[in-house]
């Protein structure tokens, strides 16, 4: 339990340490839907838990210079406190709305938004940085996830969303042409044999009138 409460004590005071401008970090319309390509920049995931709707990857491109820049670039928006502005990520995308958090100071114990580093293919780990210090690693993934512990001594768990890129399965290979499937030689051999037998008729009425 005391482990618990110094290592939740870390988190905070690393949150602090990285204070800055009070407001909102605007979205950028540089960002794109899903995980970066290799080499193609940071690849942020939101997962909002409880909130809704589900978890959000984007990918930031370049190299973000902190994590509050990564969430920007990717095309996403973080709200700080009124008090410690973006040294706090109070609100991401507009969650947890008014009713669950005012953002006028540090977030609740039990409801707060955790951070998270990995490396592509690799664990998330919980940041020991605030967000405007916290340098995302060329190429990596920064993870926020939305904690709703049970105490303030249990810890956070990481995004739901593992630190992978997700590779596109390959377009399957068109069918080879095996040629129509509609019976064209009975076709022909039906009316091969009609004409046939026609014409047999057409000889046999000449004779009798004969």
């Amino acid at each position: 339990m005391i482990a618990s409460r110094l290592s939740r004590l870390v988190t905070v005071f690393a949150v602090l340490l990285g204070a800055g401008l009070i407001g909102v970090a605007p979205a950028s319309a540089t960002g794109t839907d899903g995980a970066c390509p290799e080499g193609g920049g940071v690849t942020v995931v939101v997962d909002f838990g409880d909130l809704g709707p589900g978890s959000l990857v984007r990918c930031a491109p370049g190299t973000p210079a902190n994590g509050v820049a990564a969430l920007q670039e990717a095309g996403i928006e973080v709200a700080g406190s009124q008090k410690y502005g973006l040294a706090v990520a109070c609100r991401i995308n507009g969650q947890p709305g008014p009713d669950v958090e005012s953002c006028a100071g540090m977030p609740s114990a039990t409801a707060y938004w955790s951070y998270w580093h990995a490396s592509a293919g690799g664990s998330w780990t919980s940041s020991q940085e605030g967000a405007q210090t916290a340098k995302p690693v060329p190429g990596g993934f920064e993870g926020w996830a939305f904690a709703r512990p049970k105490s303030a001594n249990d810890l956070p768990a990481p995004p739901r969303v593992p630190p992978v890129r997700q590779v596109s399965s390959p377009a399957p290979a068109p069918a080879a042409d095996q040629g129509s499937s509609f019976p064209w030689g009975l076709v022909i051999g039906a009316v091969v044999i009609v004409l046939v037998g026609g014409a047999g008729l057409v000889v046999a009425r000449r004779r009798r009138a004969q």
